[in-house]
């Protein structure tokens, strides 16, 4: 199933609004946290990247770990708090504007997940990292409780990129020049 912007407009609108920040410099996190959690394959095929979402935050915390930015630092929880089993589609979109957005829809149960997540934790992050590599971090600004979520992207090269590779298309290469902040998207 292809999504368009059009199918996605309604929500993207709202998803937005919410998200009232960007970060998305691509950073590779720390390879001592590469291990798998309990019950995850030590390897995956290689067109299967492992695509995780982490609470994140600005201020160094408890149990958080740190991820060197090109402009700061951002500390991270270790345990992901939504995974790829949780997504239903990813899809490269382009706004009015001309700005580019990877679009994600998620299923049912990682919906409610999202709701539940994103409303314990207005104010912090939802680190999107694709093998290892932080893609996105958008402040949640309210509760996301449409099944959706957005972040802008620097090209409309990159955001098909990234949206193969969280859905596992095979032959997929690394992004080229990464994921870039929406305009005016600095928290």
């Amino acid at each position: 199933m292809q999504l368009t912007l059009r199918k996605l407009a309604p929500a993207l609108v709202v998803v937005t609004l919410a998200l009232a920040g960007c970060k998305t410099a691509p950073t590779k996190t720390s390879g001592d946290t590469a291990a798998p959690q309990a019950g995850q394959e030590a390897s995956k095929p290689a067109a299967a990247a492992s695509v995780d979402f982490y609470l994140a935050q600005k201020q160094p915390g408890t149990g958080l770990r740190e991820i060197a930015l090109p402009d700061g630092k951002l500390y991270m929880q270790s345990v992901p708090v939504l995974t790829r089993a949780d997504l239903t589609d990813a899809a490269a979109l382009v706004d009015r504007q001309g700005q580019n957005f990877v679009g994600l829809r998620f299923s049912e149960a990682g919906a409610r997940k999202l709701n539940d997540v994103s409303t314990k934790n207005v104010g912090n992050m939802l680190a999107l990292v694709i093998d290892q590599e932080l893609v996105a971090a958008p402040l949640i600004g309210e509760p996301l409780n449409r099944g959706v979520l957005a972040f802008g992207v620097a090209s409309a090269q990159a955001a098909s990129e990234i949206a193969a590779k969280i859905r596992g298309d095979a032959g997929t290469p690394p992004p080229a020049g990464g994921a870039a902040p929406a305009p005016a998207a600095k928290p």
